[in-house]
C-alpha cells in the first residue's frame, strides 16, 4: 500500500477554469488534473490538496488555493516548465479577486507567493510504503 501525508481537502465534483496558462503540450496528471494548450484546466473529483500554505483558509480563497496548487503540482512534477511560476501566483490573485477575496488580502497572497514560493512548490510530498 501506498499513501501520502498532508492533504486537509479533497474535491467532491470536477472543478474547469480557464487560466492564463498556454503550455506548449498538455499537462496531465493522470486521474486528477489536465490543463490544456488552450489554457482550460480540469481539476477532477478526489483531487486531493493541502489548503493555503502559512494562511488562513476562507471560503473567497479556496478556488484559488486549489487551483494555485493543481498548478504547482504541474510545475513540481514536470508536466509545466518553471517559467509559468509567475502566472500561476497571478491566478491565485485574480481568483482571490473574484471569488470576494479584498484586493489588499488577494495582494498580500500574492506577494507571499511570489516572495516565498519556490521555496514550497520545490518539495515532493513523501510517498510511504507498508
Amino acid at each position: 500500500m501506498k499513501y501520502s501525508k498532508g492533504y486537509k481537502y479533497q474535491l467532491k465534483v470536477n472543478v474547469v477554469i480557464q487560466t492564463r496558462l498556454r503550455p506548449e503540450k498538455p499537462a496531465i496528471v493522470q486521474g486528477f488534473i489536465f490543463l490544456g494548450t488552450d489554457g482550460k484546466l480540469f481539476i477532477y473529483n478526489s483531487y486531493a490538496w493541502n489548503g493555503a500554505t502559512c494562511a488562513p483558509d476562507f471560503k473567497c480563497n479556496m478556488l484559488a488555493v486549489l487551483v494555485h496548487d493543481a498548478l504547482f503540482q504541474l510545475i513540481q512534477e514536470g508536466l509545466l516548465p518553471d517559467y509559468h511560476f509567475k502566472e500561476c501566483n497571478e491566478e491565485l490573485r485574480d481568483i482571490m479577486i473574484i471569488e470576494g477575496t479584498p484586493k489588499l488580502i488577494a495582494e498580500v497572497f500574492y506577494f507571499g507567493v511570489n516572495t516565498f514560493g519556490k521555496h514550497f512548490y520545490k518539495k515532493i510530498t513523501p510517498v510511504f510504503e507498508v
